[in-house]
């Protein structure tokens, strides 16, 4: 009997370091969201998600589709809609403008993207058991920080995986807000239930950066892809990155007025690590993809080196 369990214990440590040692050397994947209304891009190696469509809503629907000019011959289709979308249309009406669309594609998987609240939550969920159906494709769908802290009162989207989109974490809007791209001090307020949480998770990261101009502590306008030294000139910092128009004049072809207020914010490489190794840590039940957004700023940091010994 000693002899079997002592052999039972040896197969057992065998298999365990085998298994420890494949998950030591199962790499993290790159990959890149393409978020532009054209698609234009040849001799792209890496995967890519690109949007396809934009769905809004105002009095009506509104759609916008990307150009492909070219299409890379493997890419995940994505749809963005706005949760206004889905809290004044039908569901039927958004699945079939997304059937539409996809029906000139060739995939093998989509993804759909909105920030849905309580009021949206059954006619979106609907929509992606919809699109389920009638494509029979692999569904996945965004999700933010906080649903997974409260999934318990926004619900787990009905679809094959989710993809935590960790960055736009606090208000664009709130003239108090320091970097609303991505913060790791807020990320961990919402750090709970990664452990039940059933859908399998895949990591997106931010690579950009923008400023927000104020005027009377009131948010008016994005400015993306602003660099730090947009700065130098014309401006005055008033605080870490704040800063003040010195005169009124045309700002990246938009005319601003003196005194008007830009709140510079980047995805810092630093901050990058942090968040990604917050997510190593909280999620076991995750693919080892991430995707950065988005493909126009891939050269801004070495992002093998970035991952590089994460698993």
């Amino acid at each position: 009997m000693k002899k079997i369990l002592l052999l039972l214990f040896i197969i057992f440590s065998i298999v365990s370091f085998i298994f420890i040692q494949s998950k030591k050397t199962t790499p993290l994947t790159i990959s890149f969201y393409s978020w532009e209304n054209s698609f234009d891009s040849e001799n792209i190696k890496e995967k890519l998600y690109i949007k396809v469509l934009d769905i809004a809503y105002s009095t009506k629907l509104e759609i916008i589709k990307t150009q492909l000019k070219s299409k890379p011959k493997d890419f995940v289709p994505v749809v963005y809609i706005t949760n206004e979308t889905m809290k004044n249309l039908d569901y039927s009406l958004v699945s079939n403008a997304i059937l539409k669309t996809l029906k000139n594609l060739d995939f093998n998987e989509v993804q759909i993207d909105c920030d849905w609240s309580d009021s949206s939550q059954s006619n979106y969920f609907k929509l992606l058991k919809d699109l389920k159906e009638k494509l029979n494709k692999t569904i996945s769908a965004t999700i933010r920080l906080h649903q997974i802290k409260y999934y318990s009162k926004t619900g787990i989207p009905p679809v094959d995986y989710g993809v935590l989109m960790y960055y736009n974490m606090s208000n664009i809007g709130d003239f108090n807000t320091k970097n609303s791209i991505l913060n790791n001090d807020i990320a961990k307020k919402y750090h709970y239930n990664f452990d039940t949480y059933k859908l399998k998770l895949k990591l997106a990261l931010p690579l950009y950066s923008q400023a927000i101009q104020f005027r009377d502590n009131k948010s008016l306008s994005i400015f993306e892809g602003i660099e730090k030294k947009d700065f130098d000139s014309n401006f005055k910092e008033v605080s870490v990155n704040i800063y003040k128009a010195l005169n009124s004049f045309y700002f990246k072809g938009r005319y601003i007025y003196k005194e008007d207020i830009f709140r510079f914010e980047d995805s810092q490489e630093k901050d990058i690590k942090i968040a990604l190794n917050d997510f190593l840590d909280l999620s076991k039940n995750r693919f080892d993809e991430v995707i950065f957004y988005t493909l126009k700023y891939k050269n801004k940091y070495n992002l093998e080196d970035l991952i590089k010994g994460k698993i």
